[in-house]
């Protein structure tokens, strides 16, 4: 997956390059939610920085349409181990206006993979196999709609992104060349009988706040 991301931002890259083109840099913080908040519990929740993954993105806009990857990240610590949640998708955009415009209300469709891993891949157990795959994963897919207000070559945005789970495992080879399934991203249980239980989990909404820089 991290191989095919960075074949996708290349070529975002090389796209960006032509003249009729706007490449767009920026960087945001995306909340996870379950339901919907208020504007003021959505503040505090980004002033306290709770929840909130924070991360780079690259767009593409040609006239009215946009190609982007985007990835917002969170590290923690367990045990004296280190780890990071992530989140990294791909979109197509579309700006109403153009996305220059000073009022750009726009829409999005978008894949991503929803993961944790450890946030140095040397403290990968070695019976993982490859140790740059994660330790659990979710595929999902996502619809949002968004307002940015552009002033000149510098913008600001937020956006609210629906998510829907894509059933199926991430896949990944031990140190014998063995396929097995990775995981599911989510909460783990035990039933009555001490069996696990995984429940597969994408947050419902993402509300993201972000800032750029229009080339």
């Amino acid at each position: 997956m991290k191989k095919k991301l960075i074949i996708v931002l290349l070529l975002v890259l090389v796209l960006g390059s032509s003249s009729y083109a706007q490449l767009v840099i920026g960087a945001s913080g995306a909340l996870r939610l379950d339901t919907t908040m208020s504007a003021s519990s959505i503040g505090s929740e980004f002033k306290n920085g709770q929840n909130v993954f924070y991360g780079p993105f690259i767009e593409i806009i040609f006239g009215k349409l946009g190609l982007g990857v985007s990835g917002n990240f969170s590290f923690f610590e367990d045990l004296g181990t280190k780890f990071v949640d992530y989140d990294v998708d791909g979109y197509l955009s579309y700006h109403i206006f153009g996305g220059r415009a000073f009022l750009d209300p726009f829409g999005e469709l978008g894949v991503g993979l929803m993961a944790y891993s450890y946030a140095n891949s040397s403290e990968n157990p070695s019976y993982n196999g490859d140790s740059s795959l994660p330790i659990a994963a979710n595929y999902y897919w996502y619809g949002a709609f968004g307002l940015g207000v552009n002033l000149g070559p510098i913008g600001i945005f937020g956006k609210m992104a629906y998510n829907f789970r894509i059933p199926g495992h991430l896949t990944g080879k031990d140190d014998f060349g063995n396929s097995y399934d990775i995981p599911y991203y989510g909460s783990y249980s035990v039933n009555g009988l001490g069996q696990p239980i995984v429940n597969p989990y994408v947050p419902n909404i993402r509300f993201v706040l972000g800032a750029k820089l229009i080339l």
